[in-house]
């Protein structure tokens, strides 16, 4: 085959914008047509209500026991929308070595209610939005992407011809609610759509495939679902259920009987500035928190989520000094502790971590620091002289392998991550299995703590809030009336 007719066929398949003759020929509002036909034509456009429970196991990525091991997690999901009623119910269940965490959302009109099962409370959920709590699942269901191509058909655009599958395809890029454009694969022939793409600003590439689609209530529906972030697989369906225009029961909209309001919750979203001595703060906002001392001769930080220099600021502006981070300690390799280390380098500090965690810190960050920039920890160190010091204790639980604690002798404080902690300003926090697990790990250190601080919370607990958070420990069972968290 001549060399440029050769090209000429390539370039046809690649994925990309179309050109203007391409673009002015294509029937877009034609295919648009086709898709909602394949999917049930008055039945899609007029959806009254759909339910959706699916089951899910994945890697655990970025948030595994060890740095080099990928732990797998379960993810149960039950999501009912009633349109026409302005009405939704989510249920979810993330099953990982810390024990089983649920959750669950209503949505009746205007009132929403946030359920927590574990200690068997209610508050107002933060929207009535079932794009904010059920976008994810939304977006994992193929007949609802073409029930908003069929919405968004004027904010459509077509991307062209591409082959998936060993199969042709239309690319179409629609709008969707709170998210980044999406990019419909259609089947050029069954007019399905098989996969859809979309790009997240951290995370990058995030592809979803559909498969085994099934006539569900008189439409169509995928039966088979796998989703991949930048190419490595994410979840990986193992049960789907789908059903479209059932009647509902109501009493699904309704707050179960038997729980109590809940405790006042910290208003977070304005910087928080906990000063735990004249030399020593914890500081941070929604759920991003980090302890700052001054030795005297510098400043030594532990809590590496975004926004390090913001509340790094925020101490010194406190202490009246402007003193350098000297070192940031970095309590354990998962992936949203690290998001303030590229900060912490860009100003210098050094790096405090345990030797497994040096070569994840290489990986995610984008400045290569180079091997000066890293102090490792070997069981337990001591930052700083005298009343001033820091005492750092490396210590395994069911959560990390590692998890540097981060002691302050002089105030008798202690910062841990992950372990322990509530949204609320008063009571005993729930506990689970990570808890358990840190306070067998706590007892043989005897470190005489009277305080404790986190990494995820804005509340200053007391030893005696740890201690009775453990004792008041169970281990979640799974309702009866929720087989989904059983799965």
């Amino acid at each position: 085959m001549n060399t440029i007719i050769r090209g000429v066929l390539l370039a046809l398949l690649v994925v990309g914008e179309p050109s203007q003759a391409q673009d002015s020929e294509f029937d877009l509002d034609a295919l648009v047509d086709r898709v909602v036909a394949a999917y049930g034509g008055d039945a899609l456009a007029g959806m009254r209500n759909v339910e959706i429970i699916e089951a899910y196991i994945g890697p655990n990525l970025g948030q595994s026991w060890a740095p080099e091991l990928s732990d797998l997690s379960k993810n149960n999901f039950r999501f009912v929308h009633d349109i026409e009623n302005e009405r939704a119910y989510f249920e979810s269940y993330f099953k990982a070595r810390g024990g089983i965490f649920p959750n669950m959302i209503i949505v009746n009109g205007d009132e929403a209610w946030n359920v927590n099962l574990v200690i068997g409370r209610y508050g107002e959920a933060n929207s009535a939005d079932p794009y904010t709590f059920g976008g994810g699942t939304m977006r994992t269901t193929d007949t609802l992407l073409a029930r908003q191509l069929h919405s968004a058909r004027e904010e459509a655009e077509y991307l062209g011809p591409t082959s998936w599958m060993n199969r042709p395809h239309e690319l179409v890029k629609i709008p969707f609610p709170l998210s980044p454009d999406l990019t419909l694969y259609i089947d050029a022939e069954s007019h399905l759509v098989t996969r859809m793409t979309r790009e997240n600003p951290q995370l990058g590439a995030l592809d979803y495939v559909f498969g085994e689609h099934v006539a569900v209530d008189g439409l169509m529906a995928a039966t088979r679902v796998y989703f991949s972030v930048a190419g490595d697989p994410n979840l990986i369906g193992t049960g789907r259920t789908v059903r479209f225009n059932r009647d509902l029961d109501t009493a699904l909209f309704e707050l179960p009987d038997g729980l109590a309001p809940e405790a006042e919750r910290i208003d977070t979203s304005e910087m928080i500035v906990n000063r735990l001595a004249s030399n020593v703060y914890h500081i941070g906002q929604n759920g991003g928190y980090s302890i700052f001392v001054d030795t005297g001769n510098e400043v030594v930080g532990c809590g590496g989520y975004p926004d390090l220099r913001g509340r790094l600021a925020k101490f010194q502006d406190a202490i009246g000094s402007h003193k350098r981070l000297a070192y940031q300690v970095v309590t354990h390799h998962h992936n949203d502790h690290l998001g303030g280390i590229d900060e912490a380098l860009s100003m210098g500090a050094t790096l405090v971590t345990v030797e497994d965690t040096v070569d994840v810190i290489r990986d995610t960050s984008q400045l290569e620091p180079e091997s000066g920039r890293f102090l490792t920890v070997n069981d337990r160190m001591t930052l700083g002289d005298g009343s001033s010091r820091v005492e750092l204790y490396d210590v395994a639980t069911v959560h990390s392998r590692s998890n540097l604690l981060f002691y302050v002798p002089s105030t008798r404080t202690l910062f841990m991550a992950d372990h322990f902690g509530s949204p609320y300003a008063e009571g005993v926090p729930a506990a689970n299995r990570n808890t358990v697990s840190m306070a067998e790990a706590l007892e043989p250190l005897d470190i005489n703590y009277s305080r404790i601080v986190t990494a995820h919370n804005a509340r200053v607990y007391t030893a005696r809030d740890f201690e009775r958070s453990v004792e008041s420990f169970r281990d979640f069972d799974c309702p009866d009336d929720r087989p989904l968290c059983s799965r």
